[in-house]
């Protein structure tokens, strides 16, 4: 009895260590890439593309051009960046929208206490995600500015970030209102995160 007790238990030990095996193969962090070379030193990335910013009060489309430095740290570790600046410009107000009543006034989206960190996070998809980012939402005659704060998780796909959807994260402002962030945002010379 005792002999058939063990014999059953030792294919149960052995499924699960086997089991085991690919989860700790996947465990390795996400680094960065330019192509399959994996970088090395703190590297500047430009970037460009268009995001969409939706509002309770306004949906603002505008053109991003932005510069971020990244690198894998000595050791071990997930890539980590440093987002140094973020250019918007050509913003529009989406029509029906009310974000610039007054004739002649357009809206203007302004970043808020560059440098951002940020930390390549592990999954399906790898996120970069920037734990403290804010945006200024304002026009550049009449309305009341207002500030967003929070956290952003966009997706890495390849050659972009690509903001929006379940996992991007959202901003807030004072009285918790939303802001979403959406759209593409292209790293220029084939990086990207494995």
């Amino acid at each position: 009895m005792r002999r058939r007790l063990l014999a059953g238990l030792v294919p149960l030990v052995v499924v699960s260590a086997l089991v085991a095996l690919p989860a700790a193969a996947q465990a390795a962090p996400p680094h960065w890439f330019q192509g399959k070379v994996e970088v090395t030193s703190p590297t500047t990335v430009t970037t460009g593309g268009s995001l969409t910013f939706t509002m309770p009060m306004a949906t603002i489309k505008c053109t991003v051009t932005d510069a971020e430095e990244i690198w894998n740290p000595v050791g071990g570790g997930a890539g980590e960046d440093q987002m140094l600046s973020f250019a918007l410009t050509a913003c529009k107000v989406k029509v029906g929208t009310s974000a610039c009543p007054k004739k002649g006034s357009s809206p203007v989206v302004i970043p808020l206490g560059l440098p951002w960190r940020s930390i390549l996070v592990a999954g399906t998809p790898i996120r970069d995600e920037f734990p403290k980012v804010g945006f200024k939402v304002a026009c550049n005659a009449g309305a009341v500015p207002d500030e967003f704060f929070g956290s952003l998780s966009p997706a890495v796909g390849k050659g972009k970030l690509v903001f929006g959807g379940p996992g991007s994260g959202t901003l807030l402002d004072a009285f918790s209102n939303k802001m979403e962030v959406a759209g593409n945002d292209t790293l220029v010379g084939k990086y990207t995160a494995m």
